[in-house]
């Protein structure tokens, strides 16, 4: 390696040129516990480069074909929740490596409280579901469960999931995305009400259900429905190729029935999910929030 390189890594652990090995290992564990509450230092370094800098003062840094083409397989075909935060699925994998004792326990926790929910809603099996999720402020979704009740033209037994994903806390952001996939999964949501940017990532993955077909019953004036393009592949270069522009939601901030049902927040946008297998009473609850 040349000097330069060596400096730079000494440079990045903050230690004196020409620091022993036992000073380079204790301050590596002493950063690594430092890194598990920040991303980045005060100077703008990662654990990242924390880690390049540790291996290479030790002289362990060498070239590893297998993991290079793992890492390489890796970024060409990424896992979903990679694509959903439009993170480096490398990079992704080493946080929830570095992270993964307080990832555990905040999935351990979110899956905890999500099947006592469950169990408690299951007393009365609900007939339709509505998930308010993102930078949405929603104040009691018991209210909102009567609205839909009351507003609805056939009897119906809603849930309200509410998913705020607002704030700093990658650890808590990470258990509601994880829970949110898991009632996708289980083809439990039927209508997200989210905010635009949340609406946009999701509606790249797929997640929603092209309106067009359905346009004429749901009677919104056109200004009112959003546009998106799915991602239908990824090039050579690892960059996404999108499928046709089509409608998957409707802008809803203005609704009279977000405003009398106490939900806040900024370009809000309704959308059918995908795989919704009571699309009627979709289609209905749409309907009410002209």
């Amino acid at each position: 390696m040349q000097t330069l390189d060596r400096e730079k890594a000494y440079e990045i652990m903050q230690l004196n040129i020409g620091a022993p090995n036992d000073e380079i290992s204790k301050r590596y564990g002493i950063l690594t516990r430092k890194f598990r509450t920040i991303e980045k230092d005060e100077n703008g370094y990662t654990i990242e480069d924390i880690t390049r800098a540790y291996n290479l003062l030790m002289g362990i840094t060498f070239k590893d074909d297998k993991e290079e083409a793992r890492q390489k397989r890796l970024r060409e075909n990424p896992p979903f929740i990679a694509r959903v935060l439009k993170k480096d699925p490398v990079k992704l994998e080493n946080f929830f490596h570095y992270y993964k004792i307080h990832i555990i326990a905040s999935l351990a926790a979110a899956v905890f409280i999500f099947f006592m929910i469950r169990s408690c809603v299951n007393q009365v099996k609900y007939d339709f579901c509505l998930v308010i999720f993102g930078e949405v402020y929603a104040e009691d979704g018991l209210k909102i469960e009567a609205s839909i009740k009351e507003k609805m033209p056939e009897p119906i037994t809603p849930s309200v999931q509410i998913l705020p994903s607002y704030g700093t806390d990658p650890q808590y952001q990470y258990a509601t995305q994880m829970k949110l996939m898991a009632l996708v999964t289980a083809k439990e949501i039927d209508v997200m009400i989210t905010n635009e940017s949340f609406f946009k990532t999701y509606s790249e993955q797929g997640m929603y259900m092209p309106l067009e077909d359905i346009a004429d019953i749901l009677g919104y004036s056109d200004d009112r429905y959003v546009k998106s393009a799915a991602i239908i592949e990824e090039s050579e270069d690892g960059e996404p190729v999108m499928g046709p522009v089509k409608t998957y939601g409707i802008t809803i901030t203005d609704s009279n029935f977000i405003k009398e049902n106490g939900m806040y927040g900024e370009n809000l946008i309704a959308a059918v999910v995908v795989n919704t297998e009571r699309k009627d009473k979709a289609i209905e609850f749409m309907k009410l929030l002209k």
